[in-house]
């Protein structure tokens, strides 16, 4: 038994010593809450279009975490709030994006990588979703999907961030 919570306790060091000064100030700069401003996907043929799901929100948590959520917001209301009908449902599920999980920073890399603990898609539970990031400026980021999310002929899918301001009465203090 000891042996095993050494094993762990070594585990836990290197694991923390793997993330490097870099990391840590590149994921301070992510955390916060921030609301889409532009998505956009783009084509092999040099073509580009917005995304449908233009209404969204991630957050990045100074625990590590991070959820995010969006939504088609064209998408057409039930006829009843309590019972949609099968075409309603399918409209609506597949009209909206939503994830939480822990999130993994590689400053060198410039990349943040989400781990799916909750996902919209069950079958991507536990899986690792990276994402390339930029910085406009201290209140705008830019997050790439990694191309192994996407088939051609989408060759990017670019997500411009802006920064929900904190309501100082809210603030901790």
């Amino acid at each position: 038994m000891r042996t095993a919570v050494a094993c762990l306790m070594v585990l836990a060091n290197v694991s923390l010593a793997a993330q490097s000064a870099e990391d840590v100030a590149a994921a301070r700069r992510l955390v916060g809450m921030w609301r889409l401003v532009d998505r956009t996907v783009s084509f092999a043929d040099g073509t580009s279009r917005p995304d449908p799901r233009t209404t969204a929100y991630i957050f990045y948590s100074d625990t590590g975490m991070t959820c995010y959520i969006a939504m088609d917001p064209t998408r057409t209301a039930w006829k009843s709030e309590t019972a949609p009908t099968p075409e309603e449902a399918v409209a609506s599920i597949t009209g909206l994006g939503a994830y939480c999980g822990t999130f993994h920073v590689n400053a060198k890399e410039a990349s943040v990588v989400h781990h799916m603990e909750i996902e919209r898609i069950p079958n991507l539970i536990g899986r690792d979703r990276k994402r390339w990031f930029s910085f406009q400026d201290a209140d705008h980021l830019i997050l790439k999907v990694d191309p192994s999310e996407f088939r051609a002929p989408v060759v990017e899918r670019r997500l411009l961030w802006e920064r929900v301001p904190v309501r100082p009465e809210l603030a901790a203090r």
